[in-house]
């Protein structure tokens, strides 16, 4: 698995396409979250989860079309996953940002930045590894 993830050219590239619309899906999470947060004076985690499910469709199809170019005909099933990989993703998120923010006396704007780097890493291995997984790829 270690070689499937990290020695392989195809997987670089996806690498870079994720984090390619992770970056505009941040830009949208994190927009959503300061307008939440600053303008309708929501609680940090709700304006983060709010955040979150704004970007889910657009990082869906970015990354079925460009990232993974996914052309299996059970998109049900796939989106299906895809969900569940971004639920994890945002339990990672929100806990981290809890953390961040409880623990370790951050403001939610900084612990925001560290929740979406660890959220990140879930979300692309259990896309890659599961998700959008080719059948003939072998995990």
């Amino acid at each position: 698995m270690k070689k499937l993830i990290f020695d392989n050219r195809q997987t670089a590239t996806q690498f870079f396409r994720f984090t390619i619309v992770g970056i505009l899906n941040t830009g949208i999470h994190y927009s959503v979250f300061l307008v939440l947060l600053r303008i309708a004076r929501m609680h940090y985690l709700l304006a983060s989860v709010a955040g979150y499910c704004v970007g889910l469709i657009n990082s869906y199809v970015l990354n079925r079309v460009w990232t993974f170019e996914s052309h299996g005909n059970q998109k049900r099933r796939e989106f299906a996953r895809f969900v569940s990989v971004n639920i994890v993703a945002l339990a990672v998120n929100t806990a981290t940002l809890r953390w961040f923010v409880f623990y370790m006396k951050l403001a939610p704007e900084i612990g925001q930045v560290f929740a979406i780097v660890f959220s990140l890493t879930v979300n692309f291995l259990g896309n890659k590894l599961w998700t959008f997984r080719r059948t003939h790829e072998v995990v």
